[in-house]
């Protein structure tokens, strides 16, 4: 029978959550063999997987199981049936998934006023807010695409269909699909899970306000009105002035601040409505896509997605321009053929006084997938690559793997570790090459990581995002020397042990684990074995560096502990990271996959620390 779409959101939703309180909460668990536990512990429940993790929750004194359907190394589990003991009938039996996530909550809560973490007691409110709103939001995209698996997970989907398959969300987050800011009948437009189109809104702008920079043949504000008026070709735009796209919600939000009403009344700003191309929202829902369009665009919006309220910061903006300015200076992109950066080279916004955002300010993003896919499909990001499937359904990973093993006559063993060889070379290596040799690190999660896997295997590996880039300062003088308007952007600068600690979560923890979780729970081939190669690669890149990628493999290798950014604390803090000091989220330690552990250890506590 199939499953409904609340079922499948509540197990989602709770695969999310438990994966991360294993990770971050102040007790990991306790892992036991199914079959020994049984034999203890009387239950009418059948039990399929092959552990089971207790959690004993010292401030409510009781006692969680958890069956583990799939155990993983690089530390995804797949969880099943979740028990309470019953006193009454001295038993185990079922618990509602919800119940269990809201006591974990109401658990860290405690342990936190407990140990004195004064910050955490007044915030778990908030988190059991967006936990619910992430459930239900998920069940409404799942109830609308169950039926959809051809666009979902097909080798042929376009790029824009991968962008709008990831129904589940960050796979290590508890609130995967929270949208705060976004009303319930707005989704339908503007959430990529729904496959929605729509029109931007447009304003008229006094020149005199206008801010724009480009590193192209053409403006900004060119750019824009020229693919306007495309559409639009007997608009009438004054010399003095100069239209600017914003996504419908931020123009519903600009329309009622003050200072824009006041700007508006002083005949500074006009406000056209919406017209023009029409766009779909990527995965991102603040990146904006068109078929027809040379160019994305990359708004602020008034929602909480995740962690942060999505807005375009100033120096955002005139990040974009000097790494693009940068990446075409340095040889490393004619070096590595594979490897591209998506650009950000060009910005426009209005500046108002007092204001150091107006809200207006819109990022131009190269859109080279665009021209590709003319030709051909099979541009995904690696995050639609390895997500779970509904119920049922094979994976985009199952089905790459499964095509190209049917077409060579090859076990899907001998395919899969093919496969993830060319994605190792194509996106894992350069990434750890750029950082040695000019001390540039990407914010590389699998969200913002694209393949191209047209051919079934990954060809070329594609980076976006302006927000995450980290620049070496052992680096500063020769890239300055490189690219001399560094110098006005000196908050892309940072230390190596901060760098080395947010690289760590973000290209591995985040994005080749979720990769090689995804062979492994597919049963595809074993996580050990893509682990080995891993490890073998960066033995063999230990010897070839020689500047902070050096550093940073060695400690991969062999550091007990590495970096995680653990989300759940972060929300549970309710720390919104692109608006703290260094955009600094919540990170802890979690066990070295590549550094073997002893049984016993593996289940030893995780502490609050951060």
């Amino acid at each position: 029978m199939e499953e409904s779409a609340k079922t499948v959101a509540e197990h989602a939703s709770f695969q999310a959550f438990i994966n991360s309180y294993l990770r971050e909460g102040g007790n990991c668990g306790r892992w036991i063999r199914s079959k020994e536990w049984i034999k203890e512990n009387p239950t009418a429940v059948n039990l399929t997987g092959i552990n089971v993790i207790e959690l004993v929750l010292i401030e409510h004194s009781k006692k969680f199981v958890l069956e583990i359907k799939y155990r993983s190394i690089v530390g995804r589990h797949l969880v099943g049936v979740p028990l309470k003991y019953c006193s009454t009938t001295n038993q185990w039996v079922r618990e509602d998934r919800l119940i269990v996530m809201m006591t974990l909550i109401q658990e860290l809560h405690l342990l936190a006023k407990r140990k004195g973490y004064i910050g955490f007691v007044t915030h778990y409110d908030e988190l059991i807010v967006r936990l619910i709103e992430s459930y239900h939001t998920m069940t409404n995209y799942i109830e609308s695409r169950i039926c959809d698996s051809e666009k979902l997970y097909s080798v042929n989907s376009t790029f824009i269909e991968t962008e709008q398959s990831l129904l589940f969300g960050h796979w290590l987050h508890p609130t995967p699909k929270s949208r705060q800011g976004m009303a319930s009948w707005q989704h339908k437009n503007y959430a990529p899970e729904l496959a929605g189109s729509f029109q931007l809104h447009y304003f008229e702008v006094s020149r005199e306000v206008i801010e724009e920079e480009s590193i192209l043949n053409q403006k900004a504000s060119e750019i824009v009105t020229q693919s306007l008026l495309r559409t639009n070709p007997n608009l009438d735009i004054s010399k003095e002035s100069c239209v600017i796209p914003t996504h419908p919600l931020q123009a519903q939000w600009l329309l009622q601040q003050d200072y824009v009403k006041e700007a508006i009344d002083a005949g500074q700003i006009k406000s056209l409505g919406t017209m023009g191309p029409v766009y779909t929202a990527t995965s991102s829902i603040r990146t904006v896509y068109s078929f027809e369009e040379d160019w994305m665009l990359k708004f602020s919006i008034p929602v909480k997605i995740t962690n942060s309220l999505r807005v375009n910061k100033q120096h955002e903006l005139k990040a974009g321009i000097v790494m693009a300015s940068l990446f075409r200076k340095l040889p490393f992109l004619q070096k590595h053929s594979t490897f591209h950066i998506i650009e950000d080279p060009a910005y426009l916004t209005v500046h108002l006084p007092g204001r150091k955002e107006s809200g207006f300010e819109i990022i131009i993003r190269s859109n080279p997938i665009c021209e590709k896919e003319k030709h051909k499909r099979g541009f995904s990001s690696v995050a639609a690559i390895a997500q779970d499937p509904l119920p049922t359904k094979k994976s985009r990973l199952f089905q790459l793997i499964e095509t190209i093993a049917l077409a060579e006559g090859r076990t899907v063993k001998s395919v899969s570790l093919d496969w993830f060889k060319k994605y190792w070379n194509c996106a894992i290596e350069p990434l750890i090459l750029l950082y040695d040799e000019h001390g540039i690190a990407l914010e590389a999660h699998q969200q913002n990581s694209v393949l191209d896997v047209s051919n079934g295997y990954p060809e070329s590996y594609y980076y976006r995002d302006n927000q995450g880039y980290y620049l070496s300062k052992d680096y500063e003088q020769a890239l300055c020397f490189t690219e001399p308007t560094l110098l006005h952007t000196p908050e892309l600068f940072y230390e190596d042990s901060l760098i080395q600690e947010r690289f760590t979560y973000y290209l591995f923890m985040n994005q080749l684990f979720s990769v090689i979780y995804r062979f492994g729970a597919d049963g595809l081939i074993r996580e050990e074995k893509l682990l080995q190669y891993s490890k073998l690669q960066l033995r063999l890149l230990e010897k070839r560096l020689h500047g902070q990628g050096k550093r940073f493999v060695s400690t991969i290798l062999h550091q007990k502990k590495l970096s995680y950014k653990a989300n759940l604390l972060t929300r549970l803090h309710d720390v919104d990271e692109l608006s703290t000091a260094l955009e600094q989220a919540i990170y802890t330690k979690v066990e070295n996959p590549f550094v073997p552990v002893k049984e016993g250890e593996r289940a030893k506590n995780l502490s609050l620390t951060f």
